[in-house]
Order: structure tokens, then sequence, then C-alpha cells
């Protein structure tokens, strides 16, 4: 949140200003996003390059074996101050899964296989990347979760993204309305959205990753399921309470206590 809010929002934002800067947020985020996906259109990522340039300095050696868990150290050959030093690794590796992991933890840290697996991988003759090395923050597809949310600044784009998105918030939120009477109902509904995502995972993985992916028409697909839109309901009102007549908790300490400072003074 500290993040995202960077340079709009202080200790000492009121609501009012909130509620303003609220919306120059979104505006300035998609603006970058946008910026971004141009830049990452004409492309590709220096980081992974960069990878396989260092994968060539290095040596790949078995320290042990267990079952199909292997146990390597790489030697990755640096130049500091002009002279040549071997800094070593530990990588572990399981054959049939086919999965790496290096003690230098970039793959945790940034989603970018080092060149250390990316020796492993070339030792036990892995030609390609497996599909759980692949992340979907470095797609150029992905778009940040921000750019869903409807602001002032864009009451009029019809982004077709978006208007999928909020169609299917509103499907959502239909059917979770008629199923929150009792914790059964809403296990078995919990357990048809896990499949679908299963299902939905399944289809996007069958698909060549390599292949550009085919426009969208601009008409939606109908459904069977039409959204009611007279079934959308409000939040539950509540009566306000007005400002307080009484003073905050803790004013008669405070009181209290600058007396006391003001006479000890």
């Amino acid at each position: 949140m500290h993040v995202f809010y960077g340079g709009f929002l202080h200790t000492k934002t009121s609501l009012i200003q909130f509620v303003h800067e609220f919306d120059n947020v979104l505006e300035n985020k998609e603006q970058k996003e946008l910026e971004d996906d141009t830049a990452d259109s004409k492309r590709v990522i220096q980081d992974v390059q960069e990878q396989f340039l260092k994968k060539g300095d290095c040596i790949v050696k078995v320290l042990s074996r267990e079952g199909d868990m292997y146990s390597l150290v790489v030697g990755q050959q640096k130049l500091i101050s002009d002279k040549p030093i071997i800094d070593t690794y530990r990588v572990s590796f399981d054959s049939v899964v086919q999965e790496c992991h290096c003690e230098c933890n970039l793959f945790q840290s940034k989603a970018i296989l080092c060149c250390h697996m990316l020796s492993a991988f070339a030792y036990f003759e892995v030609n390609k990347v497996p599909t759980c090395y692949i992340s979907s923050r470095w797609s150029k597809n992905v778009r940040q979760k921000h750019t869903y949310i409807k602001s002032c600044h864009d009451v009029n784009r019809s982004d077709e993204s978006n208007n999928l998105y909020r169609g299917l918030c509103n499907h959502f939120f239909n059917v979770a309305q008629d199923f929150v009477r009792n914790i059964e109902e809403a296990s078995i509904l919990h357990l048809a959205m896990d499949g679908a995502q299963t299902t939905l995972h399944d289809h996007r993985a069958s698909k060549d990753q390599s292949s550009v992916p085919s426009r969208q028409s601009n008409k939606a697909p109908k459904t069977q399921c039409s959204i009611n839109f007279d079934r959308l309901l409000g939040p539950p009102q509540v009566s306000t309470k007005g400002r307080p007549t009484k003073r905050r908790l803790g004013a008669d300490l405070d009181k209290t206590i600058k007396n006391a400072t003001r006479k000890k003074k």
C-alpha cells in the first residue's frame, strides 16, 4: 500500500483528499501500465538474456544422488578487478518432475531463472523450460489488477477486458448473494469455482505459448445465464450517529499531563 500510494498520500491526508487522490493514483498507474506495454511489445527481457550469457561461464559437478534427487555444485567464473575467481552455488535437481532450486534464490526474488539453474537443465539435457518456471508476471499479456478498478477518469472508456471483468463480477455477485444462507451451500460454491479455475488454467496451458493470442471479438459471447441487474442490491443502510457528544477518550488524561508538566517547569 505504501508503494502504491507513494507520492500521493501522507499521514495527514484527510478522507476528502484521499477520495480525490485515489483517482489520480489510478490514472497514473494506468498510464504507466500502457507505457510499459508499449515498451515490452518492442523488446525482450534483457535480464533473461543476461542469465543465458552467464551460463557459458558455469561448470556443473554432481556431488551426490538420492533416488531421483541430485545435489550439484555449479561454479561460476567471474572477473573482479581483472582477476578471475570462481563462485560456487549449491543446486538441487529432481530428474522426474524436473524441478530445480539454487541457493542464490534469483528465481524466488525476481521469477527469473538464474544461470546456475539453466546450467543444471543443460547438464541433464532438459531442452525446454518447465512450465512451473514460466511466471505470468513476465508475460506481455498480463494486466495489473488495479487497471480493472473503475474510477472517475475512465467513465467513458469501453475497454473490452474491463467490460468483461465487470460483467463477471456482477454475475459472481448474483450467484454469491443467493447461496450465503449456510456453510454447506457456500462450500459447494467454492468447490465449483475452484473446479472452474482449474479448468481455465488447463485450457490456458494447452495453448501454444509461442503463438500470438488472437483478438477477442468486440461482441461478448452470449451465455445462458443472463445478468439480472435488478437483483443487485446496495449495502445495508445504517443510521449515522453523528458527531459524538463527549470528548475523545484520554482528553482528561492529556490535560492532567500538560498541567503537571507546566507546574514542574
